[in-house]
This record gives structure tokens, C-alpha cells and sequence, in this order.
């Protein structure tokens, strides 16, 4: 079946060549027939997403994707756009696309780097006009998306909100409360968010937990600092960092660290195209047997390593209870 879908992708891939080469080369056209040929070949392309959307679908699928949306401001540099916040709404829209292919595609956890803490230093003018985006749009997002209303997208936000605007918090609370019960994909929006920050306030909340006596020592483990992270859901797949640059920024540090797909990708943000997310996905579908494979591998070798820290605390106790008799 697989291979009957591929031969069907490779036949509309010539066709939508051969129109897009009319639509370009096709300089002996008149006017409204070029017109045409430009709005067949939006046509085409969409439908080239769908198939490729179903073939992809044929594979696994990964359930959990992080995006770090790197390059808005060079992009608006690049585009000679008047300020750096046209490259941030243009990083907006593109988001709303991202997340369309990632909810076709049946990805259930989508979380996306939009302010980090540090990003306060950058300087007021372009500080408020983030806010303002961030306050503006995730009320939109949460009223007129047909992501939201349609498909039931679940809205997140997670970081130290304590940092935020008033009004910037009020439309987080409004979009959160709005898209509470829904049961479609679960968009993380991480703003102000540091990893380092997460895994600092999840260490704080087990020693507080410890202290009122919630918890024991004993208890301390990888899965009780999990579930006191701010990103909830199943382990991070798969990581896309865009704008070239090769680095982490304190995003999803402890999430990447369990075998997480890393992939960067040598364009801006807002050039991140469905070719981009379908190549990823490919390259993720080609290795996830062997990640599923290390992954089982890693938490038999913690399951061990568990069982004999609990036996050497069981010793430890019966010979000092042996020293006290």
C-alpha cells in the first residue's frame, strides 16, 4: 500500500513541476493566463501537502515536537521591513501554519520557544511591542482560529508569568480558560521560559514537598522531578531550531536529554516551509526504531540502577539497626 502512495506522489510531484514551470519560464503568456497558471499552482501545491500529508501518515508519527522560532529580526532585517516587530508577526503567521501541518500530520503536543526570560534585556520599544503581539494574538488565536474552534486545540502557557504585562496575563488566563476542555492537540506556548528556571522551580517544589511532608527522601526520583516541570505530556521527539544557528538557548534542556530528534534548520523562522517539517519528519521516521530501541535500553539500565540503590538502603538500615541492638 506504502508503495502504490508513493508512486502516486511521485506522479502529481511531475505534474505540479511541470505547472510550476509554466507559472515561472511561462513568459509567453498573456496576462490573465499566467494568472491562472499562479493561482493552479497554489491549487497544486496544496493538494502535493495533502498527499504528502497522507503518505507521511502511512509511518509513525511523533507525538510530541518543540520548535525554537529563531530569526524573526533577521528576517525582518533581510525583508527591509521598518521594524523588528513586522519579523515577529510574520513569525506569528508562520507559527499558524506550523501548527495547521503539525495537527494534519496527528502530532497531539506541539511546544514553541515565543519569549525567553533573558529576551527582557532587548530594548523597551521592541520588549512592549512583543508583549503587545503576545497579548493581541493569543486572544485571537483563542477567538477566531479554526485551529481552536474546529479542531479543539488546547492553548498552554508556561513560564514565570510573574514577569509579564497585567494585560499580557489576562489574555493567557482568557485563552486558557477558553480552550480548557478541549481535546485536540495541546499547543505549549513557553513565555518567559528558561529550562534552567523550570528545572530550578520543579528542585524547589520537591524539597518543598519533602519538607511538608508530602514526600520522602526516598521518593526523590527522575519521574517526581518530571511531574513538577512547567511542560507536561509524553518526552520531547523532536526538537527544530531555525535561523541556523546551532544551540539550545535554555529551551527543553531535560526534555532534549532523552533522546530527543535534534534537527536545525538553516533558514528564518518565517521561511520554514512544509518541505522543511516534511524532510524532518522523513529523517525521524527513518531513525525512531532505533531511538524507541536506546530509549527501552535507558530505562531498563534506570530500573536496574533503581532497584539496586533501594537494596543497598535496605542493607544500610539493617546493619545499623544490627550496631544499635
Amino acid at each position: 500500500m506504502l508503495q502504490s502512495w508513493y508512486a502516486y506522489a511521485g506522479l502529481t510531484a511531475l505534474i505540479l513541476a511541470y505547472i510550476v514551470g509554466n507559472g515561472v519560464y511561462g513568459q509567453q503568456l498573456s496576462l490573465p493566463l499566467k494568472k491562472q497558471c499562479a493561482d493552479v499552482c497554489v491549487y497544486a501545491q496544496g493538494r502535493m501537502r495533502l498527499l504528502a500529508v497522507r503518505v507521511l501518515r502511512q509511518g509513525p508519527i511523533p507525538q510530541h515536537v518543540g520548535f525554537i522560532m529563531d530569526g524573526n529580526r533577521r528576517y525582518a532585517k533581510k525583508s527591509h521591513m521598518e521594524t523588528p516587530s513586522r519579523g515577529h508577526l510574520a513569525g506569528f503567521t508562520k507559527l499558524t501554519k506550523v501548527l495547521e501541518w503539525c495537527n494534519d500530520l496527528g502530532i497531539k503536543h506541539v511546544s514553541v520557544f515565543a519569549f525567553a526570560i533573558n529576551n527582557f534585556n532587548r530594548s523597551t520599544e521592541e520588549v512592549g511591542a512583543l508583549m503587545g503581539i503576545a497579548r493581541d494574538k493569543l486572544r485571537d488565536l483563542a477567538e477566531n482560529s479554526e485551529l481552536v474552534n474546529k479542531y479543539g486545540v488546547r492553548i498552554r502557557v508556561v513560564g514565570f508569568r510573574d514577569l509579564l504585562p497585567a494585560d499580557v496575563r489576562e489574555s493567557i488566563e482568557y485563552a486558557e480558560e477558553k480552550t480548557r476542555g478541549n481535546l485536540g492537540m495541546t499547543l505549549n506556548v513557553c513565555c518567559p521560559y528558561s529550562a534552567t528556571d523550570e528545572i530550578s522551580t520543579a528542585i524547589r517544589r520537591l524539597v518543598e514537598d519533602v519538607e511538608n511532608g508530602l514526600l520522602s527522601a526516598a521518593d526523590i526520583t527522575e519521574s517526581a522531578l518530571e511531574k513538577r516541570l512547567q511542560i507536561p505530556g509524553p518526552d520531547l521527539d523532536i526538537l527544530v531550531r531555525t535561523s541556523g544557528q546551532i544551540r539550545f538557548s535554555n529551551f527543553m534542556l531535560w526534555q532534549s536529554a532523552k533522546m530527543a530528534y535534534i534537527q536545525f534548520v538553516d533558514a528564518y523562522w518565517p521561511e520554514f516551509s512544509f518541505y522543511h517539517m516534511a524532510r524532518i519528519l522523513v529523517s525521524w521516521q527513518l531513525a525512531s526504531r532505533d531511538i524507541e530501541r536506546r530509549k527501552l535500553a535507558g530505562r531498563v539500565h534506570n530500573s536496574l540502577a533503581s532497584s539496586e540503590q533501594l537494596r543497598n538502603s535496605e542493607s544500610s538500615s539493617d546493619t545499623c539497626c544490627g550496631d544499635r541492638i
